[in-house]
């Protein structure tokens, strides 16, 4: 699908999004909208995106460090209202 994408639109996407996009469009219904988000930056996967286009997407001046940052994880109860109320707050602080 990252090859697929690329030749289509010419963007280039990370794998995790052309998951998103294979499914989504495998789900397409006439009259109903589908929206896919793309997850991350395809430069984070450079090796997935090298097997797929031959290119090595380069991470763009502002993420330059990107693998030298702690990751950074927040566990969420398998709750909706716990997700609403995580998103809220995170709103809110922004």
């Amino acid at each position: 699908m990252i090859r697929t994408i690329r030749a289509e639109t010419g963007e280039i996407i990370c794998p995790h999004t052309a998951v998103a996009v294979k499914v989504a469009r495998e789900n397409l219904r006439d009259g109903v909208p589908m929206v896919s988000l793309s997850t991350a930056h395809p430069a984070k996967f450079p090796d997935a995106v090298e097997n797929a286009l031959g290119i090595r997407p380069p991470l763009p001046p502002h993420m330059a460090d990107l693998f030298e940052r702690a990751e950074r994880i927040t566990r969420v109860p398998n709750d909706v209202e716990h997700i609403k109320a995580l998103i809220r707050e995170r709103r809110s602080n922004a």
